[in-house]
């Protein structure tokens, strides 16, 4: 028996159908629209993760300028027991606000990497590895690269086996970074005292470590027989004792390196070392010598002599090399002037211009330096031997306030009644300094007279009215506080 249905019922299944479709449709629209949303939030960690799976390379035919770099100074480092000089702006080198000001300086120097000292990954003191690291991490953030230069004599390499293990690590972990330096997709690695293990030793290390020459080895010394090995070759120094023709060293060895690839019938590459310098007298006593920078003459000459021998990069010794004094950083004595000729010297080599041709920014010059000290026209002392002594009053037993190096240039505020002492300002306050080791030059006539270790000039009243006698003590002002210091018995300028 066939049911008829009942028209009312029809008509409601009917609406209840199509409300439930409309619902349907919109459920799916909805969850379309969440997985595009979900896309598009999580495209951007995507896009940032993608230079860790293929770090970016230098071109091989790229002219580079490199600078070694050192990362263990602490709180204890800055003091002239130890150095010559001080930087302007005295740091901890695990500080990683410190890492970036030196990566902009370096950046705006035409400096294309750090080549950065490296311990190896292990020991409980080697702070070398978590720098390196913090390092990579600040060298991104800036689009600036990153070598290492194997310490080959690292304490805490203790033998082949060590070397070969942190040479391990460094390929797996290091050089994968994004920020690592690589040419042609292959890191660059620079090492120090390769000459510690024969030829062969290296062959084997080598083998074991990077069987398919996926890296670049560069190598220093004299010898340069290790190019059997390695596939680059510098000198970490060229400033000797006694000194060398800079010319003809760097085409000495620039040939050498030539011949070396002839004979291995393999790419071989000569690297440049330039140096602004050298004074490692406090660190090695007896031992140590100075090399006068000149007002930054010597550096030029050395970039010229680098540039003269064609060499493929050129490295420079160094951005913060303070204990040998061949430092380019920024210091007490010289301010910014060697950034500048780094960066003068830099786009020069990049460029391809002839050493013959003057510098592109005669202002930052060695020679324009010399042409400069000579017209200045506010009174100003050039400091002529190695090692200034600034002291709190005009006489070798006043305070020892600090020192300044070879080449430094001070504003002169004032002199001692018969002209053999100077009283001049410094970085860290108003010091005095021995006419006898100091050129002065500019419009000396006009200059104050102090009859004392006071700040007031002859015939004004210092503090307590007496303008005659020299004062046992002398004060400066350390943040905005005002210091009291001592005289103690001294012997030297």
């Amino acid at each position: 028996m066939l049911l008829e249905a009942n028209p009312s019922a029809v008509s409601e299944q009917t609406s209840y159908s199509l409300g439930l479709g409309w619902r349907i449709l919109i459920s799916l629209l909805l969850l379309a629209l969440v997985a595009v949303l979900g896309m598009l939030l999580h495209s951007p960690k995507a896009a940032s993760a993608a230079p860790a799976e293929r770090p970016p390379a230098q071109s091989g035919a790229e002219r580079l300028v490199l600078a070694f770099y050192y990362t263990w100074f602490d709180e204890s480092t800055w003091t002239y027991d130890k150095l010559s000089d001080l930087p302007a702006e005295p740091y901890i080198s695990r500080d990683r606000s410190a890492m970036g000001r030196h990566i902009d300086q370096a950046q705006r120097a035409g400096v294309d990497a750090f080549v950065v000292a490296w311990y190896g990954p292990t020991g409980a003191d080697n702070q070398t590895e978590p720098n390196l690291t913090a390092l990579l991490e600040e060298a991104a953030a800036r689009g600036f690269k990153i070598a290492v230069l194997f310490e080959t004599d690292s304490p805490f390499l203790g033998g082949v086996g060590a070397v070969s293990a942190a040479l391990r690590h460094l390929l797996d972990v290091h050089s994968n970074h994004p920020a690592y330096l690589r040419v042609d997709g292959r890191p660059v690695i620079f090492f120090w005292r390769p000459s510690l293990y024969g030829v062969e030793t290296w062959a084997t290390i080598r083998n074991q470590v990077d069987p398919g020459r996926a890296a670049i080895w560069v190598g220093e010394g004299v010898d340069v027989s290790y190019l059997s090995v390695f596939d680059g070759h510098h000198l970490y120094s060229n400033t000797w004792n006694p000194p060398a023709d800079l010319t003809a060293t760097n085409r000495q060895f620039a040939g050498r390196v030539e011949s070396m690839r002839t004979s291995v019938g393999a790419d071989r590459f000569w690297v440049a070392t330039v140096m602004p310098g050298y004074n490692d007298v406090k660190i090695r006593p007896g031992a140590g010598f100075a090399r006068d920078r000149e007002g930054g003459a010597y550096y030029e000459r050395s970039w010229q002599a680098a540039i003269d021998s064609n060499p493929r990069w050129v490295v420079i010794n160094s951005f913060n090399e303070w204990p040998e004094g061949s430092y380019i950083e920024p210091s007490v004595a010289f301010g910014d002037l060697f950034l500048g000729l780094t960066a003068t010297w830099s786009s020069r080599f990049k460029a391809g211009v002839p050493v013959q041709q003057p510098t592109v920014q005669d202002q930052t010059s060695a020679a324009t330096f010399v042409e400069s000290v000579a017209t200045v026209e506010t009174p100003t002392v050039v400091v002529r031997t190695p090692v200034l002594n600034l002291r709190a009053g005009p006489d070798v037993s006043s305070t020892l306030l600090g020192r300044v190096v070879e080449g430094a240039r001070l504003p002169i505020i004032g002199r001692s009644a018969d002209s053999t002492w100077w009283r001049v300002k410094t970085s860290s306050g108003e010091a005095w300094v021995f006419g006898g080791l100091v050129e002065a030059l500019g419009p000396l006539e006009d200059v104050a007279v102090f009859a004392s270790a006071t700040a007031s000039p002859a015939g004004q009243s210092g503090p307590g009215g007496n303008t005659d006698a020299v004062s046992p003590t002398f004060t400066i002002t350390v943040d905005g506080r005002p210091v009291l210091l001592r005289q103690v018995q001294a012997t030297n300028p």
